[in-house]
């Protein structure tokens, strides 16, 4: 078995790809000592305090389409096209799905393929998914089935009013402020919600579990009902989201970043990543520095 760099996955369909490359309060995330992307622009941005425990960030991409792999993490995803044609699959060799001008992806078990016809131009908003349930409810699971329309989970009208608006914005901060309006004025991301994120840090659930103050079984089954996964994989994935965020970084080695997120030891950390992502952490740090730190570009 090779990694995505190679164009592998062991995952769901996964095997020898047939496929080929296609062209088609501001902060800029880069990673140090990798050179830019051509024609690649990744910025984010904090929302509104108000919903920020349910809210991790806003974020808007624009490239040339070209075809990546998304990699899993620990949120549920918002996303209205702006630009492009999209095309998703479930795995190098799967069936291609197009993607409408607004969608969810519910937390992935593995990577995910997708590509564009002209200029790809995405906003979007991580979502803790304690916070999309009770915003959006019950979402399917990330098996590699295609990501819900917005308007199949969401009101049809408001979902095509949201797209025209952040559409009609003339530039990122506007779309942005707007997202984040539009994201505050939805009650059930400003309540009172468990808060798990405070603890993500937790190496294990055992250890999650004792913070709370709760059983383990008591916290495996009101982590489910509340977010729809187990708090094992939600901390696996947050270990991973830390990884995949430093991976470019020249200044800690790969030992002690698998010592600070609690691996068990640097192996772990790799097997771990490579389950997970078909990737290995030295492949993730040869990524160009101007990408999202969840995007595998494969041309």
């Amino acid at each position: 078995m090779r990694n995505i760099a190679g164009w592998w996955w062991h995952g769901e369909g996964g095997g020898p790809g047939a496929a080929r490359p296609f062209a088609g309060g501001l902060r800029w995330c880069k990673r140090a000592g990798v050179p830019a992307l051509p024609q690649t622009r990744f910025v984010t941005a904090a929302p509104p305090a108000a919903i920020a425990q349910g809210v991790f960030e806003l974020w808007q991409l624009e490239d040339d389409g070209r075809l990546h792999a998304g990699l899993p993490k620990p949120y549920v995803e918002l996303v209205v096209s702006l630009s492009g044609v999209h095309w998703w699959r479930p795995a190098i060799e799967g069936a291609e799905h197009l993607y409408c001008d607004a969608w969810v992806t519910p937390i992935q078990s593995g990577p995910r393929f997708a590509r564009s016809v002209g200029r790809r131009h995405l906003i979007g908003a991580r979502l803790e998914p304690w916070a999309a349930q009770a915003l959006l409810g019950a979402l399917p699971p990330g098996d590699g089935m295609p990501p819900p329309r917005l308007a199949e989970v969401w009101d049809a009208d408001e979902a095509r009013a949201l797209v025209e608006l952040l559409r009609a914005a003339g530039s990122d901060a506007a779309r942005f402020a707007l997202f984040g309006r539009w994201l505050a004025e939805q009650n059930a991301l400003g309540g009172a919600r468990p808060d798990f994120g405070a603890l993500a840090d937790a190496a294990r659930a055992g250890a999650l579990a004792e913070a709370l103050g709760v059983h383990p079984r008591t916290l495996r089954r009101t982590f489910a009902r509340a977010a729809g996964l187990s708090p094992k994989r939600w901390l696996r994935l947050h270990r991973l989201d830390a990884v995949l965020r430093r991976a470019g970084g020249a200044e800690q080695s790969l030992a002690d970043l698998a010592q600070e997120l609690g691996y068990a030891d640097q192996a772990h950390l790799t097997r771990d990543v490579g389950a997970l992502t078909g990737a290995t952490p030295a492949a993730l740090q040869k990524r160009a520095e101007n990408l999202p730190p969840h995007l595998f570009p494969l041309s």
